[in-house]
């Protein structure tokens, strides 16, 4: 679930936080960039293990008095594996994307319609997905622990925001609603043993 990758980066400290230690100023400069963003083909970031290297700095004079340094560091990164088998919470029930599902710091985890368990049905009145099996019901109630097998990663490059999305109507809140997520996770419940905790108890 969570790998360690290597990094390398041109990180820029402010003379503000010159005062601070040198290593601190550089893992705050790395973990600002880089913790809780998607990195394309990498996975999501969490924050930065270690330091492993670091350049002399060269201070930027006719800047704004800013130094730079060639940085080599590992990044705690999340990143299931095709097979992983992970537990999360039911967040959302649709219609035609299936269920979404929650890690708390990770949202975008699909269940596809096809990924589910034979005889899964979406129930129009309780708008919630429905396992009949044996003569029972097993509802996929928001909020239950879910157990699932990781299938498809998918990695979009969704580009950068344009600027001014803000003044159209809808603004930006809209626009980002419409984009892709940058990566997301297709996954299965589709045998035993996965789906609701609560059914194999």
């Amino acid at each position: 679930m969570f790998v360690l990758t290597l990094m390398r980066d041109n990180v820029r400290t402010h003379p503000a936080d010159f005062r601070k230690p040198r290593l601190n100023a550089l893992l705050d400069e790395l973990n600002a960039k880089y913790a809780n963003k998607i990195l394309h083909n990498v996975g999501l970031g969490i924050r930065v293990y270690d330091v492993l290297d670091a350049s002399e700095e060269t201070v930027h004079m006719v800047q704004d008095g800013s130094s730079q340094s060639k940085v080599t560091f590992r990044l705690i990164v999340y990143r299931p594996f095709k097979g992983e088998i992970m537990t999360g919470r039911v967040a959302h029930n649709d219609p035609r994307e299936g269920v979404r599902v929650s890690m708390d710091f990770f949202d975008d985890i699909i269940i596809p319609p096809a990924f589910m368990q034979p005889g899964t049905e979406f129930d129009e009145a309780e708008k919630l997905w429905v396992w009949r099996y044996e003569g029972s019901d097993l509802y996929m109630d928001i909020d239950e622990p879910v157990r699932f097998r990781v299938e498809v990663e998918q990695f979009v490059d969704v580009g950068p925001v344009r600027v001014g999305q803000e003044d159209t109507e809808g603004g930006a809140e809209n626009e980002a609603s419409k984009r892709p997520a940058p990566y997301s996770l297709l996954v299965s419940i589709a045998e035993p043993g996965l789906g609701l905790t609560a059914w194999w108890e």
